[in-house]
């Protein structure tokens, strides 16, 4: 077997590193109604679609309680819909604002073209917010053909497998063990598990660190290193079949697992690696 395509994630993978932009308008729609909701309990859900995370926020019991103390006029069905019509309102600034190509994106993307291995994305963004991104990634060299949202499998997100195999089937390709899903969320990973794909995770830029890039690269190694293995041990705890650093590294893991014919589950590189 060879691998035949590529489906990426978006934010914190392949750009944002670190995952800030569903961040950032998560909090800042929150916070217009008088609430302030932690990083990390955002990012525990980060990955499904958007619609889907803000339900889960609000299901979060303390959050439940702010919004009953700050907005008693607004019951938590409709609080559903007014916090993700606000927050549709402020992503697209962040997005455009973190659309800088990961580290090692640029290599990956010239190995793809190279051995002419397909490109696709799904992603917890809706298609005007995968517009927006891809007008600012365009530019830069990335722009997948295929770019699959939920609102194209009929609201089914991840975990669940519907956007990855639709991506796998506009691809034109016929098995899904010869696709490499990656991404930087459990979310991700359970995807390609769910569809039989081959699943990879990728640590520095993730949101499983959460970090930005300069805070990133100023942690000293040891730090780095504490928190990728971390990461590490969560992505291989899901289910990933390799782990990477950056993109940098996975042209290497696609000559290793066209080499094998099999993935086999070995961590590939050093999570020191930036």
């Amino acid at each position: 077997m060879r691998v035949e395509a590529v489906v990426f994630d978006w934010a914190g993978t392949t750009v944002d590193f670190g995952s800030l932009a569903p961040i950032l308008a998560f909090k800042a729609a929150f916070k217009d109604f008088g609430i302030d909701v932690s990083d990390a309990t955002i990012r525990q859900d980060i990955g499904l679609n958007k619609l889907a995370h803000v339900q889960k926020i609000l299901a979060d019991s303390e959050v439940q309680n702010l919004w009953q103390e700050k907005n008693p006029e607004i019951d938590l069905e409709s609080a559903v819909d007014e916090v993700y019509a606000r927050f549709q309102k402020l992503i697209d600034h962040h997005i455009a604002a973190t659309a800088q190509l990961t580290p090692g994106m640029p290599i990956a993307l010239a190995y793809l073209a190279a051995n002419h291995i397909k490109v696709a994305s799904t992603s917890g963004y809706t298609q005007p917010m995968i517009a927006t991104a891809l007008a600012a990634t365009a530019p830069q060299g990335y722009a997948p053909l295929v770019n699959i949202t939920s609102e194209l499998t009929a609201g089914v997100g991840r975990p669940a497998p519907d956007m990855l195999n639709l991506a796998i089937q506009e691809l034109g390709v016929s098995d899904p063990q010869a696709v490499i899903k990656v991404g930087d969320t459990i979310n991700d990973i359970l995807e390609a598990k769910n569809a039989g794909a081959i699943a990879v995770g990728v640590i520095n830029s993730s949101n499983l660190i959460g970090l930005s890039e300069p805070q990133w690269l100023a942690l000293d190694m040891d730090r780095q290193a504490e928190l990728a293995t971390e990461a590490r041990k969560i992505f291989t705890r899901t289910g990933a079949d390799y782990v990477i650093a950056t993109m940098a590294e996975l042209p290497a893991l696609i000559d290793k697992i066209n080499t094998l014919g099999v993935t086999d589950h070995e961590n590939v590189v050093d999570a020191r690696t930036n």
